[in-house]
């Protein structure tokens, strides 16, 4: 599995909610969560030091309000982003179309070109 490139930048705590809330809405787009998506997820949480208060706040964040926090990072950490959102789809060796369109729609509404 790749290391992920979240661990190389510095994010703000509302940053790092938003970024697990879109991960579990990446993990949850094709109705199906395999092991390799949560292992995927849980070194990712491990990387940023995310507790769990963190991950129960971004079970109650909607994508728009994790949009709204994410639309303000720097350029860096919203590349750092994608490539998260990337090794999350891709970790169940599977990209599906629904998850597809929930990136490039997250990348839209974040300001990051495609």
């Amino acid at each position: 599995m790749k290391t992920t490139e979240c661990n190389k930048v510095h994010f703000e705590e509302n940053e790092k909610k938003a970024i697990i809330a879109l991960c579990y809405e990446v993990i949850l787009a094709d109705g199906l969560v395999h092991p390799n998506e949560i292992k995927t997820l849980h070194n990712l949480k491990d990387k940023l030091g995310i507790n769990g208060l963190i991950v129960k706040e971004a079970q109650k964040t909607t994508v728009q309000e994790a949009e709204s926090i994410l639309r303000n990072m720097s350029t860096t950490n919203k590349n750092s982003l994608a490539r998260t959102l990337h090794e999350i789809a891709i970790a169940d060796f599977h990209v599906h179309k629904k998850e597809v369109r929930l990136i490039i729609q997250t990348f839209k509404n974040i300001g990051i070109g495609i």
